[in-house]
């Protein structure tokens, strides 16, 4: 679907025109064939403003980054247009208090607590969770992927069946001030294991000991229809051992944490979610990185939906015909998006970013990962918040658009991603924490340029 809206131009400085051609006239009186008479054959225009047509299509991504997140994903959400999404997580656990246990101490239990962060979809439905055993050990400097995967043991550590329900009280004004925490009972059998460790120091102490004697857990759930996304907070998060000695009344205990840091490394446990999302309906031709559904299949909608690799192509098909045989010098342009009118805030991508793409919708990259449009006038990323009363994005791509017209970069148009960000090395990648997604009106895409020429 494309959005078409009339041209608009205004003179902005007649008298001045006027009064310099006026100039021009009484300072050639000695020599009037070689002082200015050339001018008048030159049109200047100051001040023009266009709105640019948009072609816009919803399109499959590649390379979902899914590693080190701020939100452990778990369970399903459906959407009618976006189709099914799925998360499971892996993850790494360890403790950074040595583990002081006697030959003649007693296990208690072993408990799990799981904080939420965010949720999507419907939490009446019950699901199941069941956590295993890790095989194979996270790495820290490892991409991980939405598809990526690691071996586990068969053997369940832990099963715990719930019906979500991430908020636990509220503010007046409706908004969530406190999440719930779900609390859930471990295997003893593996909570005796771990107790018995106290007499192996190395892993007893905790850190990179500890993970090679235990490489982290998978958790999965089952539900028998569609119902939540869960995102669980890694920094509340964590696991207690419960023990006493025999003749102490003293309750001792050992946590087991899903996030640590130190003043050297802002994150030292690995994780990722393992996103799954099956396509229908109208987006059932996203099947493979690469492919396009027009805005016409989908009401005059477009998607982008974090985690899943939809993202928004947009498309400037005429804008070279704004230059034709003319010098165009760009003052201000920009790009605004408008999202559906009955879209939930709360449930929202709430910032998006620009990234550079090609025919193939692929996205670009460079020796720092994703090729992204600069914010304007600096150096870092372009992004955009959304503004809840308009519903509008905006991005300032003034810049961008003057690169596109003098030909410095190929007019096949941009994606429009859940924001960017960078990893522990550096690299850019676009943040996917949830499966949370905004629907943008294509008729209401709108490219502003402000700009002035001279042409011959």
């Amino acid at each position: 679907m494309t959005s078409i809206s009339s041209k608009k131009r205004t003179w902005k400085c007649p008298a001045i025109k006027w009064v310099g051609i006026l100039s021009l006239f009484l300072a050639s009186c000695d020599t009037p064939k070689e002082i200015g008479d050339d001018l008048f054959s030159v049109e200047v225009g100051l001040n023009y403003s266009d709105t640019i047509t948009i072609k816009s299509s919803t399109v499959l991504i590649d390379s979902i980054y899914t590693g080190s997140p701020n939100s452990l994903l778990l369970g399903n959400f459906n959407h009618p247009v976006l189709g099914l999404a799925e998360s499971a997580f892996f993850t790494q656990v360890s403790n950074i208090d040595t583990l002081f246990a006697k030959s003649t101490s007693v296990y208690d239990s072993l408990t799990l607590r799981l904080a939420y962060a965010n949720y999507q979809g419907d939490t009446t439905k019950t699901q199941t969770m069941s956590v295993y055993r890790l095989l194979d050990s996270l790495n820290r400097g490892t991409d991980y992927f939405a598809n990526s995967s690691v071996r586990n043991d068969a053997t369940l550590l832990g099963r715990h069946t719930f019906a979500p329900r991430p908020i636990r009280t509220k503010a007046m004004n409706g908004d969530s001030i406190r999440f719930d925490t779900l609390r859930f009972r471990m295997s003893d059998t593996f909570g005796r294991e771990l107790l018995s460790k106290y007499a192996d120091a190395t892993v007893a102490a905790g850190s990179k000991g500890f993970r090679d004697y235990f490489p982290g857990m998978l958790f999965k759930s089952t539900a028998s229809t569609a119902g939540a996304m869960i995102g669980f907070n890694p920094g509340y998060s964590r696991m207690t051992l419960h023990f006493h000695n025999p003749g102490d009344t003293t309750k001792y205990y050992m946590d087991y944490y899903f996030s640590l840091s130190n003043s050297l490394y802002p994150e030292l446990l690995a994780r990722f979610n393992q996103i799954k999302s099956t396509k229908s309906g109208a987006l059932a031709a996203l099947q493979n990185p690469g492919n396009s559904v027009s805005s016409v299949a989908t009401s005059g909608l477009t998607y982008i939906q974090a985690g899943t690799g939809v993202a928004t192509k947009v498309e400037f098909p005429y804008l070279l015909n704004l230059k034709g045989n003319r010098n165009v010098a760009v003052n201000k342009a920009e790009l605004v998006l408008t999202a559906a009118d009955n879209i939930d805030l709360q449930q929202t991508i709430g910032q998006l970013s620009i990234v550079e793409t090609n025919s193939t919708n692929r996205t670009l990259r460079n020796s720092y990962g994703l090729k992204y449009l600069l914010s304007e006038g600096g150096s870092t990323v372009l992004t955009a918040a959304i503004e809840p009363g308009s519903k509008t994005y905006t991005f300032n791509v003034t810049t961008a658009i003057q690169s596109l017209l003098v030909g410095k970069q190929a007019n096949t148009g941009w994606l429009i991603t859940p924001a960017l960000t960078s990893n522990s090395a550096g690299n850019t990648r676009i943040i996917n924490e949830s499966t949370r997604f905004v629907p943008l009106q294509a008729l209401k895409a709108r490219l502003k340029i402000y700009y002035s020429y001279i042409a011959k």
